[in-house]
This record gives C-alpha cells, structure tokens and sequence, in this order.
C-alpha cells in the first residue's frame, strides 16, 4: 500500500493524493464547510499532533563525547609542520586542523581572519562528535574570498559527519555560507552573512541537522542572485530543528523547506526584513530534484512560537504540503507589497495540492491593503482537510481576506466566516504588542526575547486553543496543559 503522497511511476497514481483527502475530511474541525474545533480554551482532542523534528529542544545542543579526544589548535601565526597539540603549537590552516582530527577532538581557533572554502569531510562517531570552535572565545572570521562556500560538509557515501560548528563569524562565500550535504551536524551560535545565494542550505542528504541561536543575515547584497538567497534554505533534508536564530535583511524567503522535506521544525526564531514570505513550509521543486515516488513539497513539518516583522509578501506560507502546522505565531507589518499576510498555494511542478493543513493561535498585525490570508487556486486537495481558526487580526484599515477558487475577494470577516465555515472561533482585535521595535544587529536573548510580547491588556491573552504540538513559547515558558494559551509567540506567566 502507498504511504499519503507517494505514487508509483503510473499517472493514475497522481490521484491517489484526492482519496486520502476524501477519507480524511472528518478530521479536526474549523475547515471549509466543516465545524469547529471548540471554543476559547477547549482542547484539540481529536487532533494528532504533527512531530515535526524529533530532536526535542532539550537535546539539541547536546554533543556526545565532546572533549573525549585531543584538542587541536589554530592561529594566524602557526604552522601547519607544528603538532597542533597545544596553544603554543598551533597548525596555521583550519582545514589542515580539520583533516587532522579525529572522533572526540575539539578544534579551538584562535583569533583572526581566516579562509573560507573549508571542507569537512572526515567525520566524528555517534558518541564521539568532533567539536570546531573559538579558543577561549576569541572573535574569528571566517571569509570566504574567492570560495564558492566557507564551509562545506560532504563525503562521498553521505555518511553522518557527526560535527558542530559554533561560534564565528562566516561571510562572504560566492555562493553557501554553510552548506550541508551530510547527515548529523549542528551550526549553532554563529554570525553568517554576505552569501551571494543562500546563507545556509541543505540538500536531500542533510538529516538530523540543527541550526540554533544564530544571526543570519545581510544577503541582499546580491540582487542579481536575489530570487535564490534564502536565511536557511532546504531541498529534500530530513528531521532538521531551526530555532533561535535571528534573521535579518533576506533579499528573499527567510526560512523554507520544499522538495520532500521531512520532519522540519521552524520555531522560536525573529525574523525581520524580510524580501519575500517569513517561514514557509513547501514551494516549487525540479522534478528532477524530487524522491522518486515522492509529490508533496514537505511532510510532517511545522511552524511555531516564531516573530516575524516586515516581510514584503506573507508571514506565514504553505505550498504543496501534506501534514502542516502553523501554531503560535506573532507577525507585525505582514505583506507590505504582495499576496496576503498568511498564504496558502499550490506551486508545485507536479502541481500536488496540499492536504491537512492547520493553522491556529497566530496573531497578524499589519496596515496595508492586502488581504490577512490568501487562498491560491487549487490549494488543496480536499478543502476539508484546510483547518483555520483561532486566529487573531488587526489592521486599522479593516480585515479582508480572499480565496481564488470561490471568487472571493477583499470579503470582510463576518462575510468570510459565513461563507467558508473558516475561522469561527477567530477574532479581529488590537493585540496590543508591548514592543514593536525589531531587534535588528542584536541576537535575542534565548530566554528574554520581548518582541511583539503582549501587553498586560492584550486581548490575545487566554484566547487561544491548547495544542499538543507548542509546549512552550519563545522563551522556554511553559503553555498550561489545559485552559486556554496565549494567542502568538509568547506565553504570559499567569
């Protein structure tokens, strides 16, 4: 039997997709012409929650058998004829270090300027991850130059590298900040901008990967490359954790996973300025890029407890995608000149509409004429399977919303909530954001982030449904298990 999504090389096998839809319209409720979920506070029981990535928060940062092997050592005024075995011996190249380490080593690079185009292709063990880092903290770049990528993870067999990166600054590549064809690597606490296309990028390869806590940014330099250069752009990767990164200045999408991507978990990041749409989950892929037997753009995939300012196009996206969730979410200042502020589509090269698709507890704030949400013709496969409320709007112009299939257009809210049975436990209301001043060159505080927090009044406090996908928000602060969460990213401590 074929699993949701998958077809034999048979045309007729495309249509599969239309029958799992079919047997799956009594899902949660909120759907086109469907009931809803419930109000205010009540739980979503008979829904499953999609996974999304399965490495939790709390191991994310975890490296086994860091430190078991020796350390080696690099400096702008060492020697690659040196033993590396100490501060006062260093090697002069990080890739001379990174050739020379074995399963357990830690590679500390002293302060300075470095080259880019750095491959690593020797790996650690399961339990023995090779560690690169700043020696006791010092301030070091690494600067592509000439270099298509400043570092780059690969090896013949697609074998898992078993590697974090953590802590320097990367700038500058003609073509990847980081490039990760390998599984089981960690990119954690860097500063990466001034890539001519995407700032980090994973292929079909890339599984078990984490991006955490770092600045990503600036890549708008490059407006001739400006369509292809992402924050963090993924085709095909599997089982990826994205969180607590700030992204800032993206000519083009922020961050996105399309081409079979797999288990993707974008949350807790800040997004600002942003060229195109915020967080997407799907798009538009090759054929030829595709797994064979494979036509949803993702699966299984989430977005939550992110915030995310001025963005051009929508805040929030969804393409092609079959089991999606966009929980939690906090936009200001949403598509300022295209689409809607959340955008469902169907750009597909298969053209393979979407199935299960939930969207829930976000709140969209902005003040151009554009709709809040945009429904693409032939978005679903199945409308049924389209589950929208519990929602909060606010533009002081008013709220409007269109879906192209039904020839809606600019429809206020109690019109849209009438005639599509979307959205019935949504509201539109002032959030009243404490803060909506972007971060910008600032990294967040992990545990402190207040933009687009809530003020004390805010009527998004206590308006939202539980769902067992967000169990905390931006900032590690428990969402109750039963009662009512807070609308968007952050969660009050009362």
């Amino acid at each position: 039997m074929n699993t949701p999504g998958t077809v034999s090389f048979s045309l007729k096998k495309l249509l599969l997709p239309i029958a799992v839809a079919a047997a799956l319209s009594a899902c949660v409720g909120g759907g086109a012409g469907g009931p809803s979920s419930g109000t205010g506070g009540q739980a979503l029981s008979s829904a499953t929650p999609i996974t999304g990535s399965t490495i939790s928060i709390s191991q994310a940062l975890v490296v086994p058998g860091a430190g078991t092997g020796p350390n080696y050592y690099v400096a702008t005024t060492g020697s690659n004829s040196n033993n590396g075995l100490t501060p006062q011996t260093p090697f002069q190249t990080i890739q001379y270090a990174v050739d020379t380490a074995i399963p357990g080593s830690t590679i500390e690079i002293m302060g300075g300027t470095y080259a880019g185009g750095i491959t690593i292709s020797k790996p650690g063990t399961a339990n023995a991850w090779i560690t690169m880092e700043p020696y006791q903290n010092q301030a070091v770049v690494i600067d592509g130059g000439s270099a298509m990528n400043d570092i780059f993870f690969t090896n013949t067999t697609n074998a898992p590298s078993y590697w974090m990166v953590k802590g320097f600054t990367i700038r500058s590549a003609l073509q990847y900040g980081v490039q990760i064809d390998t599984p089981d690597v960690k990119i954690v606490d860097n500063n990466i901008y001034y890539s001519d296309y995407s700032l980090v990028k994973l292929v079909s390869t890339a599984h078990n990967i984490v991006i955490w806590g770092n600045q990503i940014h600036d890549n708008n330099h490059a407006s001739a490359q400006a369509y292809v250069s992402k924050a963090v752009d993924m085709v095909g990767a599997v089982n990826v954790l994205v969180a607590h990164n700030n992204v800032y200045n993206i000519s083009d999408i922020g961050l996105y996973c399309k081409g079979n991507a797999t288990d993707i978990t974008f949350e807790d990041n800040t997004l600002n300025n942003i060229g195109s749409r915020g967080i997407m989950l799907g798009q538009s892929t090759g054929v030829q890029f595709l797994q064979p037997g494979k036509t949803y753009e993702s699966y299984n995939s989430i977005i939550k407890n992110n915030v995310i300012t001025n963005d051009q196009s929508a805040c929030l996206a969804e393409s092609s995608s079959y089991n999606a969730e966009i929980y939690n979410n906090s936009c200001y200042n949403a598509a300022i000149a295209h689409h809607g502020a959340i955008f469902i589509s169907n750009e597909s090269a298969l053209h393979q509409a979407g199935t299960n698709v939930f969207i829930r507890n976000n709140i969209i704030e902005d003040s151009s004429s554009l709709p809040m949400v945009v429904i693409a013709p032939d978005a679903m496969t199945n409308y049924k399977t389209l589950h929208i409320n519990h929602n909060m709007y606010y533009d002081p112009a008013g709220v409007t919303f269109e879906w192209d299939d039904k020839n809606i257009y600019n429809m206020p809210f109690n019109t849209w909530q009438q005639t599509t049975g979307l959205e019935l436990n949504s509201t539109i209301a002032n959030p009243d954001y404490a803060n909506v001043t972007p971060v910008g060159a600032v990294m967040p505080s992990i545990t402190g982030n207040t933009l687009l927090s809530l003020g004390a009044a805010s009527p998004a406090i206590n308006a939202g449904v539980v769902l067992p996908s967000v169990t905390h928000d931006i900032n590690g602060v428990a969402r109750p298990t039963s009662g009512s969460y807070d609308l968007g990213a952050y969660q009050s401590a009362s």
